[in-house]
């Protein structure tokens, strides 16, 4: 007998046989397997949206704001009730030899209304060459209408849903909303922006106009943040020391008002917060793995008690120990094998479901199929199963062949 032949067709008897104690045993392995797919595959899609937005704003970049902005993971948008940035600070920034470009927006609350109806957002300004290189990062894309002028004062672009999706009418292009009492006219929309990261508004939902527009709703222009380009990738560091000097020069020695964050920083703060995550959930998820091991143990024991005849022809035609040990070891396995199977399509097809909401929604996610997952999944539940099944497998390998020809008796 050769137990890599004949362990499967026992296997598959075997679950066929037991009808709904096999469905039982394999729907614990495939819900804890599933639920393992299902949330690595979106942290993963998660963090690789988010690779993809940092690296249009280039390796590059650094971004300067008040302490814990950037390094908060909360998407409530920037705080506009602390110290501001002053023009001669910026200036000084912006003097720095290695530094490329500074954009510098005011941000502020605001009160928008549309027909009947009020909602809150937030105001961006910028100058129509800062827009540009908003543009530039990825962060600001019209989907219609034109770009921002220097003539313009009382003309804004405004983000996809609120466009869209916010009120009972859609916004249209020419189309006049006032913000904070005052009309505006919509002169662009701008392309649906997927989130996934804090520390700066959610486009879709922001109103972007220009500084001499803002200065004619808020009286206070300083921006509270700024997004810095270097020349190269290799004046990163450079230039983040030479910002940290100069606030320390405004603001004191070991001055915990700003702070510089390049990308890749925010990058690593935003990998270890979903590894963080993700370990703890499928940490809950293992639990109902941990659940269908139980199931396989129970079914293994059964199975053994069941085929005490079986196994004693099998001693009594000269098969080992080990060999038996091998043969109901495998059956577990292959028992774990279709279980994680089932989850891996059920997980994928939950992680893709989730991620086309969560798109349709505003929210940055990339599901893609994971080779190395699928593997080590599929691995895990056979290796489940293989633990599960060692007490049982035991079991039958050391039955005196006598005592196990004579049955159940």
């Amino acid at each position: 007998m050769n137990p890599l032949y004949e362990a499967p067709s026992f296997a598959f008897r075997n679950l066929t046989h037991q009808g709904l104690r096999s469905f039982l045993t394999l729907l614990g392995v495939v819900i804890g397997i599933a639920a393992i797919v299902t949330l690595f595959s979106l942290g993963s899609g998660l963090n690789n949206a988010a690779q993809e937005q940092f690296e249009q704003l280039g390796s590059n970049s650094l971004f300067i704001g008040l302490s814990g902005q950037f390094s908060q993971s909360s998407g409530g948008g920037p705080v506009t009730n602390y110290k501001t940035l002053s023009e001669s600070t910026i200036d000084k920034i912006k003097s720095i030899p290695e530094v490329e470009v500074v954009l510098a927006p005011v941000v502020a609350p605001m009160n928008l209304e549309f027909g009947r109806e009020t909602m809150a957002g937030v105001f961006i300004a910028t100058t129509p060459e800062e827009a540009k290189e908003f543009a530039n990062t990825g962060f600001l894309e019209l989907d219609e209408g034109r770009d921002l002028e220097n003539r313009d004062v009382f003309s804004v672009i405004i983000g996809h849903v609120l466009a869209y999706d916010t009120f009972d009418k859609q916004i249209r292009l020419g189309d006049k909303i006032k913000i904070e009492g005052k009309s505006f006219k919509v002169i662009g929309i701008a392309k649906e922006n997927a989130q996934s990261f804090g520390g700066g508004p959610n486009v879709n939902t922001t109103v972007f106009g220009t500084k001499k527009g803002f200065n004619q709703l808020f009286t206070e222009v300083d921006p509270v943040f700024l997004l810095v380009k270097t020349q190269t990738k290799d004046d990163v560091e450079t230039v983040k020391r030479k910002v940290d000097r100069i606030f320390e020069s405004v603001y004191g020695r070991d001055q915990k008002v700003y702070e510089v964050t390049t990308s890749e920083q925010l990058l690593a703060q935003l990998g270890q917060f979903l590894a963080i995550i993700q370990l703890v959930l499928v940490g809950i998820a293992s639990i109902s793995l941990l659940v269908g091991g139980i199931g396989i143990m129970n079914t293994m024991i059964m199975s053994v008690l069941e085929r005490t005849s079986e196994i004693g022809v099998m001693k009594a035609v000269g098969a080992t120990n080990t060999l038996v040990l091998t043969v109901f070891l495998a059956e577990a396995a292959f028992i774990g094998l279709v279980g994680g199977v089932f989850g891996v399509i059920i997980g994928y097809a939950l992680a893709f479901l989730v991620g086309a909401i969560s798109v349709s929604s505003g929210l940055a996610l990339k599901v893609e199929i994971d080779v190395g997952l699928i593997i080590g999944a599929l691995l895990f539940a056979m290796i489940v199963g293989m633990l599960s099944g060692l007490v049982p497998a035991r079991r039958a390998a050391l039955m005196d062949p006598v005592v196990a020809l004579r049955g159940n008796e």
